[in-house]
């Protein structure tokens, strides 16, 4: 097996700290559409945060969803078949009011409109104060997973690398969100747990490249950093082409064959991934550049053992 992923993916030379500018660029674009985004469209948040009714109701037959949604146009619901006989529809109407009563008179109004020909299996209720609440938790819960994160790369690492992902994390993170505002695409939990999980792959992936970037760094002391950078990239490419096309393999099913409750976590994790790649390249490696992390290494060799000559 090791033979076959060698002819496939061969050892490459490819000169990635020479485009580091134009990523920049590149990134600050994205970055920039996806702050303006948020700020002035903002979010298309779901039942989850913005509150409303949620129905799963079943039919004897096989459901017509065009004379359904006529029947429920007047109330602005959105349905979603669920299941694979027909007979099931999954019913969401967003809040309308500030209290749980507004919920109470459209959830009223759905089973006057439908009557005695469906079967109600579930209603739920989210009110505003709830999803207010939610929108907090989960704000805060992105920010403590981040600076955990980097509180363990920083205990783990040198405090170069610890900045190297943090800003690494912050552009994956806020590009993913982006792509939300920009195409007002809907966002729920499913969305946040995407978001926790794209944070934890994309870690993983900066953290293995830098740990192959500190043992280079000790390896060749003399060998020039931004070459030392390509080296050690063009090292870990392989690896990072297999993790990334397996995911994006399963992702893939998962989107277009996991039904409408795991589109969005797939589509998330999909764009995260690719960008999450991308910035392990062009946002965590480039930084160590600037940060001067060959100076730092070698005074913390010195420090450790004042004697040794270096190489």
């Amino acid at each position: 097996m090791p033979r076959l992923i060698h002819y496939f993916i061969k050892p490459t030379h490819i000169n990635f700290i020479g485009a580091r500018k134009i990523a920049f660029c590149f990134s600050m674009l994205l970055c920039l559409i996806s702050i303006v985004s948020i700020a002035y469209k903002g979010m298309n948040f779901g039942i989850d945060f913005k509150g409303g009714v949620l129905m799963e109701v079943q039919a004897e037959q096989k459901i017509d969803m065009k004379e359904l949604r006529d029947r429920l146009s007047e109330l602005g619901v959105d349905l979603q078949p669920v299941g694979t006989t027909g007979q099931e529809v999954l019913i969401t109407a967003l809040g309308r009011g500030d209290s749980e009563q507004e919920q109470m008179k459209i959830a009223d109004l759905i089973r006057q409109e439908l009557g005695d020909e469906y079967t109600f299996r579930r209603v739920e209720m989210v009110g505003p104060r709830v999803g207010a609440e939610l929108i907090r938790n989960c704000v805060w819960a992105v920010i403590l997973a981040a600076v955990m994160i980097t509180a363990y790369v920083w205990t783990r690492f040198e405090w170069e690398f610890a900045l190297g992902t943090m800003l690494s994390l912050i552009h994956d993170i806020l590009i993913a969100v982006g792509l939300f505002s920009v195409f007002q695409l809907n966002f729920d939990m499913t969305i946040i747990a995407g978001l926790m999980t794209l944070a934890g792959f994309s870690v993983n992936d900066t953290i293995v490249s830098y740990d192959r970037m500190r043992e280079n760094l000790h390896k060749y002391r003399k060998m020039p950093i931004d070459e030392m950078i390509n080296k050690t990239t063009n090292e870990m490419l392989p690896r990072t082409l297999l993790t990334g096309m397996s995911t994006i393999i399963m992702l893939t099913i998962m989107l277009f064959m996991g039904g409408p409750v795991l589109q969005g976590f797939a589509l998330i994790m999909l764009w995260g991934i690719v960008v999450g790649t991308y910035s392990s390249v062009y946002v965590a490696m480039p930084v160590l550049m600037y940060l001067d992390i060959r100076k730092t290494m070698e005074n913390k060799t010195k420090n450790l053992n004042p004697f040794e000559t270096p190489q």
